[in-house]
């Protein structure tokens, strides 16, 4: 294989932050409340999605347990609500004996109605229940203090077609998926040049309230656009499926590091990236390679943000300053083809590297990227998909 060069320089910038990132639940799918302790505490993410279908008999059940391994661990949890077209009153007044219950305080919270759960176009017929505006309304008048949203928990064409008031809402959200046009390699890794149009566009239709980019993951747990997902054992690369075999893999890894590099600087006040639990499992029996590098740039919430340039489309780069003259960088090769990458004015002092190579070793492990190895170089080669965690000098401002 030939393997391409790139020369980047890091760029402090300021005054941007990295953004927390966090992680998804789907209530429905999790029935293993061990492992959802165990995973919270090997990812130890930022925030938590939750999923909650109050349509679900079991939903309330379910909450409790998943609120109180949040209110343990001091895990802020944002709650993304489906509920009956026909009579969402009284669904969101169960709702609301919960929380007071078992005394919950969501972070934020979006209701949706079921039937908008699939996409519709602008001009309707739109569906004969309530409205997203409707609910939004109910859910005001039980939750006058918690930040309640606009948007979908699906993508960003749902979001476009039925767009909420911006002064009604508190923040706006959506999801992303890269599998709906096409599901071969490239264009899903093509997929992250698409992310500043998008975030842009969000951007404009509520610029005065947090952006908040929810559970997104190579995959899709939902098909706002036909009667079902596509059919998958797991091991085809195929449109709109929610059990991609690519989340399992280094692929993940690096298109995860490819979409937070697009995203820092897009005005996306939060990340949620894939699930604790189907349907984007992070460690399911075992961790994941996706799992280290979440669990590592969660690390880096609220810090002073680094990026690097030029952009390009087979490398990706983000980190955050540690100290005057040092930082955290993060690179991952998201191309198909080795690369190498020279560091302009900076020199990396240490190395964490997930390839092939390291996985064959030996299996993935939460903490395997916690530790980079002292190192002197400034150059650094990355196999197709790997992952590098890199301790860098940074050049004067």
């Amino acid at each position: 294989m030939t393997t391409e060069h790139h020369t980047l320089a890091i760029r402090r910038a300021w005054p941007d932050r990295l953004p927390p990132i966090g992680c998804g639940l789907w209530l429905d799918r999790c029935s293993d409340e061990a492992g959802l302790g165990q995973r919270l505490d090997q990812l130890a993410p930022r925030h938590l999605d939750v999923l909650v279908d109050l349509r679900d008999p079991a939903f309330a059940d379910r909450l409790a347990v998943a609120g109180a391994l949040c209110v343990a661990r001091a895990v802020p949890l944002w709650l993304y609500v489906i509920c009956d077209d026909e009579e969402p009153d009284a669904q969101l007044e169960q709702l609301a004996r919960t929380l007071a219950v078992h005394r919950l305080l969501p972070a934020g919270m979006l209701v949706t109605p079921a039937a908008y759960l699939k996409s519709h176009q602008p001009e309707g017929p739109w569906p004969a229940g309530a409205s997203p505006a409707q609910v939004l309304a109910l859910a005001r008048l039980r939750w006058p203090a918690i930040p309640l949203g606009g948007g979908f928990p699906t993508y960003f064409t749902e979001l476009n077609r039925c767009r909420p008031e911006p002064g009604s809402i508190d923040f706006i959200t959506h999801a992303l998926s890269p599998i709906v046009h096409a599901a071969d390699d490239l264009s899903v890794m093509e997929t992250l040049e698409s992310l500043p149009a998008i975030f842009a566009s969000c951007r404009a239709l509520a610029p005065a309230v947090p952006y908040r980019l929810t559970t997104t993951a190579i995959g899709a747990w939902t098909n706002p656009y036909g009667a079902q997902l596509t059919a998958n054992d797991g091991t085809r690369r195929v449109t709109l499926s929610d059990r991609d075999p690519r989340q399992r893999g280094l692929f993940a890894a690096a298109w995860n590091v490819g979409l937070v590099a697009r995203t820092a600087c897009a005005g996306v006040a939060s990340l949620t990236l894939s699930s604790l639990g189907p349907p984007f499992d992070v460690a399911d029996d075992g961790p994941r390679p996706l799992l280290p590098v979440l669990r590592g740039l969660s690390r880096g919430a609220g810090q002073p943000l680094l990026t690097t340039a030029p952009v390009a489309a087979t490398v990706a780069g983000v980190g955050w300053q540690t100290g005057e003259h040092e930082g955290e960088l993060w690179l991952a090769n998201t191309g198909l083809q080795p690369i190498s990458v020279g560091l302009q004015g900076s020199a990396v002092t240490a190395l964490a590297m997930l390839d092939e190579q390291r996985l064959l070793a030996a299996p993935a492990t939460a903490a395997m990227l916690d530790q980079p190895a002292p190192c002197d170089t400034r150059t650094v080669t990355l196999s197709p998909c790997a992952v590098a965690r890199l301790t860098v000098t940074l050049p004067p401002e």
